[in-house]
């Protein structure tokens, strides 16, 4: 009586890293069946491009920012591509979810620029909330997505948010992703600077609504300058003396006011960020307000 060859696949899992820019990959297979001869297993991995360039500084003059990402199954097998965002733990989901954004398919990255309407096939939500990016790609096939972040006038000031992209490329039970990761930032309000003939400055900011009471330092390159101070004042005087030779002795510097917690330390709320410039006056050190 001839043999009957019973040949069972039960679980292959192969972890697959490939990435692109600070993208990490990974991958789970999982397949089964029975075959009377061999068994050939297609290879299906998944590349991401571009979410580096997502990273942006949003100032008065930086208001959107308009990148491509590409995604390219470099495998054997076709697949559907999708996405997910999330935020980090510890930075600013209010930041992310203040960011609309808007990614639409296009031919190549080239047809991605800051003046590209949005075309169809467009998806809108936010950096909190953003629909799937979902194509389907065949074997050594790519697709570009144009994505058009816009804060709004809700974004807060002098945050940042990071936020990770997960890409998955599926075919059938098969799935292999990749992530990529970005961080938004908005800057801290400007002090209201007052030159006194370079003899001193005096640095304003606004309460933002805090209580009148709360304290207030000015740092520069981490370093206490001046006098702590309440809103009640609402400003902090300072002279070439209060800066120390270890922080700058001229030059253009950055002060940032900060709120103080309880025991006068500094906490990581920026009420205001601007620039001072120590110079030589008469022959003694000055400072005046600005670059």
């Amino acid at each position: 009586m001839t043999a009957r060859l019973r040949v069972l696949l039960a679980v292959v899992l192969v972890a697959v890293f490939v990435g692109a820019g600070s993208s990490a990959a990974w991958a789970v297979w999982t397949a089964s069946g029975t075959t009377t001869a061999g068994v050939t297993v297609g290879r299906l991995t998944a590349t991401l491009a571009g979410t580096d360039a997502l990273s942006t500084a949003f100032t008065p003059t930086v208001t959107s920012s308009t990148k491509p990402l590409t995604f390219t199954n470099t495998g054997t097998v076709a697949g559907t591509v999708g996405t997910a965002v999330a935020v980090a733990p510890g930075s600013s989901s209010t930041l992310a979810a203040a960011v609309g954004v808007q990614a639409w398919p296009v031919a190549s990255t080239r047809a991605c620029t800051t003046s590209t309407a949005v075309g169809t096939g467009a998806v809108s939500g936010t950096w909190a909330a953003l629909p799937s990016l979902s194509s389907r790609l065949a074997p050594g096939g790519s697709a570009v997505w144009c994505v058009r972040s816009t804060p709004s006038t809700s974004a807060p000031a002098a945050s940042r948010s990071d936020v990770t992209l997960d890409v998955t490329l599926t075919a059938g039970t098969w799935t292999t992703g990749v992530r990529g990761a970005f961080s938004l930032t908005t800057p801290a309000p400007a002090l209201v600077c007052t030159d006194h003939g370079g003899n001193y400055v005096e640095v304003a900011w606004d309460a933002a609504g805090r209580p009148m009471d709360t304290w207030y330092g000015a740092f520069v390159k981490g370093v206490q300058v001046g006098d702590r101070q309440q809103m009640y004042f609402g400003r902090i005087t300072l002279a070439p003396s209060q800066i120390p030779a270890s922080v700058a002795t001229s030059g253009t510097i950055t002060v940032d006011v900060l709120v103080l917690d309880s025991a006068g330390r500094p906490t990581t709320t920026v009420a205001g960020s601007g620039p001072l410039t120590l110079f030589t006056q008469n022959n003694g050190a000055a400072v005046r307000c600005g670059a």
